[in-house]
């Protein structure tokens, strides 16, 4: 056998043997996936070759060829503190394959990569956020707000007219767990309309959009 024989063949094994092969359609198989495309699971941007951390979780749990996100969602995949949920705007797991991305793409982060990590105020106003009630909707006046904290913490509650004027503001405590609170504007001058109620500490940002029927 001539040297290019056996160099070909030596070639042709290696395509065959290739263990580690990119799986483009994975993409679609995790939340905001198109973010970073192959990225996500191999060291080439490219794909195929040597895996990510992540990419190692997601070979490790797979179900006839898909991936199990309902598995993975709350792995810690590059130890950085934050779970592949959170890194991927999805922190419950809730997302499933075949659903519009969740959360803020702006957001996401690199669940393989434990220098690229999400803040913790944005994984905190995401909590508060999924985790709050305000009603009635709309409101003769009388709100109540009801939310979870993670935090014991002094909060600034403020009422934004849509022109960004505080119509009022107040200093709450947050209690760590649930926190309800009764607020009645149905004595004040403000006109019916929309408005924005905000509640802030260092560790959070909680915003909702509210109607007054006056």
């Amino acid at each position: 056998m001539n040297v290019l024989n056996t160099l070909f063949l030596v070639i042709m094994i290696g395509l065959v043997t290739q263990p580690l092969e990119s799986r483009p359609q994975r993409v679609n198989q995790i939340p905001n996936g198109n973010k970073f495309q192959c990225a996500s699971c191999h060291i080439s941007a490219g794909g195929g070759g040597a895996r990510t951390l992540f990419g190692e979780t997601v070979n490790d749990n797979l179900s006839n060829g898909n991936v199990r996100w309902d598995l993975i969602f709350n792995i810690d995949s590059d130890g950085d503190g934050f779970t592949n949920g959170e890194e991927l705007q999805d922190p419950d797991g809730q997302w499933s394959i075949g659903q519009a991305n969740p959360g803020d793409p702006s957001l996401v982060t690199q669940p393989w990569n434990p220098n690229s990590k999400p803040t913790t105020s944005s994984v905190e106003d995401d909590f508060v956020s999924r985790n709050s009630n305000v009603y009635p909707v709309p409101s003769l006046g009388v709100l109540n707000v009801n939310y979870l904290s993670n935090y014991f913490e002094k909060s600034k509650l403020e009422l934004f007219d849509l022109d960004g004027n505080i119509v009022y503001s107040d200093l709450i405590e947050s209690e760590l767990g649930e926190n309800k609170l009764k607020l009645d504007f149905s004595r004040s001058s403000m006109n019916s309309g929309n408005y924005f109620l905000v509640i802030r500490n260092k560790y959070y940002t909680l915003r909702k959009r509210i109607i007054f029927i006056k």
